[in-house]
């Protein structure tokens, strides 16, 4: 896996029109995505099934972990990265599964598009 790829995206998020427009940003800049998914015993499971390159929270899994245990639990046994979105659970501090600069910008740009209509 390089640092700037973004081939296979797990998506955890519960918000059905929101998924619809993170799901198009996604595709345009050329990833597959999995999901959405709400619960993170489902995310966890998928991530041993599809192998995702980048796991990507739009809010709080539902279960057990909170989005960045599980961002903790799919780095440590898997090797996922993950990006979190919601700015209130963003906050964590510096963590092992950000995603790596060069993607972090990709992912970043395309986006902005997704961002803007929920801001709406």
């Amino acid at each position: 896996m390089t640092s700037t790829s973004v081939d296979t995206i797990l998506l955890v998020c519960s918000d059905e029109d929101y998924s619809v427009n993170l799901i198009g940003s996604l595709h345009d800049i050329g990833a597959n995505v999995v999901g959405p998914i709400s619960r993170g015993d489902v995310a966890l499971a998928l991530a041993a099934q599809i192998s995702p390159n980048l796991a990507i929270f739009a809010d709080e899994p539902a279960g057990d972990r909170d989005a960045a245990g599980l961002a903790k639990e799919l780095h440590d046994t898997w090797g996922v990265r993950s990006l979190i979105l919601d700015r209130a659970i963003r906050d964590v501090g510096e963590q092992p599964w950000w995603p790596e600069s060069e993607t972090l910008d990709r992912l970043i740009d395309g986006l902005a598009h997704a961002e803007a209509w929920r801001a709406q």
